[in-house]
């Protein structure tokens, strides 16, 4: 069926590429397990095919993954887009916003991971992450003063607290241009960042608490 989309598209898939933001905005929750694991697998293919805006599906995608929540489907979620992120971080790369969105996402969750029963799925999160902010670190340093929080959150994690210290005492070793702590704070964080870690369905009912109700 994929083939046969590519095939007989005239639009690069923009089209179904809309119809698969909606779906997953407004009904994911509702969606079955084999119909989510086809959702990632054709995220998976579009982003190996370099469909245009996919970055945009895979945003959406992670705005799924809800902080504090370790039921056994939002930690699939989380770790199906780990895998999927690890293996096209040459793809990742092209995207700074969607790095950053990634980078800020996993930070959060990472938290939330510490039981020993997922230390593996938390090992592979924090290398990554890790890997991401020493090697992009200017991509990263769009987050802002939020991005403090974060690392303070899980600054006893080794390769966190290692990372901390080279904020604090050895700056130039993640850019050559950073300046340090201060530099971060100075830069405030931006609304699309916080809405991330909002799923689709709690935003819902927010808007209805703050404007339905007043």
């Amino acid at each position: 069926h994929y083939r046969h989309l590519t095939l007989m598209s005239k639009d690069g898939l923009h089209f179904v590429l809309q119809e698969l933001n909606k779906l997953v905005l407004e009904k994911f929750l509702k969606l079955k397990e084999s119909v989510r694991t086809q959702v990632l697998w054709f995220t998976k293919e579009m982003i190996k095919n370099q469909v245009q805006n996919i970055d945009g599906l895979c945003w959406v995608l992670m705005r799924q993954i809800a902080g504090g929540d370790v039921n056994q489907k939002n930690l699939w979620l989380a770790d199906s887009l780990m895998d999927i992120f690890m293996e096209s971080r040459s793809w990742l790369e092209k995207y700074p916003f969607l790095l950053a969105s990634v980078v800020y996402t996993y930070l959060r969750v990472i938290e939330d991971h510490a039981h020993v029963n997922l230390s593996s799925l938390r090992n592979k999160e924090v290398n990554f992450v890790v890997g991401l902010i020493r090697d992009r670190f200017n991509d990263v340093l769009v987050i802002g003063r939020d991005l403090v929080r974060l690392l303070q959150n899980i600054a006893r994690i080794p390769e966190i607290e290692e990372l901390w210290n080279d904020i604090l005492y050895n700056p130039t070793n993640l850019a050559p241009t950073f300046t340090g702590l201060v530099q971060i704070m100075s830069t405030r964080t931006s609304r699309r960042f916080l809405q991330s870690r909002i799923t689709p369905d709690m935003e819902k009912k927010l808007v209805f608490l703050t404007v339905f109700l007043m």
